[in-house]
């Protein structure tokens, strides 16, 4: 008997794999078990799967804050704001001045940091003119 075929210790030969391809066993098989799959997630639900999420998710960031003279002399513009012009923006810093929101405190601040105009515009406030 050729050791090809035969299973030890079953007694009888094994059915080449060709064979069960032609019959159709193992196809078959394999289908079975792609619609018992396919039964199971339909048993979950089928908005589980069937739909994918289509709610809105966040928008698309903010731009960058681009700080201007009018943001610094509004008065409805947020102290981290004002403060943020303060430290970072030494051209906009004499803009600060002219914002009747502007703290004694940013103002010092503005003008120990000093910068273009600011001594002009800080004598103007204060009347030194």
């Amino acid at each position: 008997m050729s050791g090809r075929h035969h299973r030890q210790g079953s007694g009888r030969r094994a059915t080449p794999l060709s064979t069960l391809l032609v019959r159709g066993h193992l196809n078959n098989r394999r289908g079975r078990n792609h619609q018992n799959r396919a039964e199971r997630i339909s048993a979950v639900g089928r908005a589980t799967y069937a739909q994918p999420d289509r709610s809105p998710g966040p928008g698309p960031p903010e731009p960058p804050l681009v700080p201007t003279p009018a943001m610094a002399t509004d008065p409805d513009t947020p102290p981290e704001v004002l403060w943020s012009i303060a430290r970072n923006h030494p051209e906009l810093r004499r803009w600060l001045a002219a914002n009747p929101s502007a703290t004694p405190a940013l103002l010092e601040t503005v003008s120990q940091l000093g910068g273009p105009g600011v001594k002009r515009s800080l004598d103007i406030l204060l009347g030194n003119s």
